[in-house]
């Protein structure tokens, strides 16, 4: 899934959600996870975090990221060799994320 969904005014309609909330925006669910924001297309498969965009890079690999919050903020979170994001302690791969 490519997320090209982030039209930003309208993204603005998803900040009032609480922390497990969802709306649903044309074919996609968008959710309030802890503060980020998550999505997924046709309402089935994994949630996933939106990287804006790759930090520092350290012995050639990036050590950093930062993700979109469901109030249009953004915050930076570890990445792993192994293109595994850190969020609240836990691990989430690949397949929990979308750039």
């Amino acid at each position: 899934m490519q997320n090209t969904l982030f039209d930003f005014d309208q993204q603005a309609n998803c900040r009032h959600l609480k922390h497990g909330e969802v709306a649903v925006w044309g074919g996609y669910q968008i959710r309030n996870f802890h503060g980020f924001h998550q999505s997924r297309e046709d309402g089935c498969g994994p949630w996933r975090f939106y990287i804006s965009g790759f930090g520092r890079i350290v012995a050639g690999e990036h050590v950093e990221c930062t993700l979109l919050c469901i109030d249009g903020s953004y915050e930076i979170v570890p990445i792993d060799k192994r293109d595994r994001i850190t969020v609240l302690g836990r691990k989430y791969g690949r397949e929990n994320w979308n750039h």
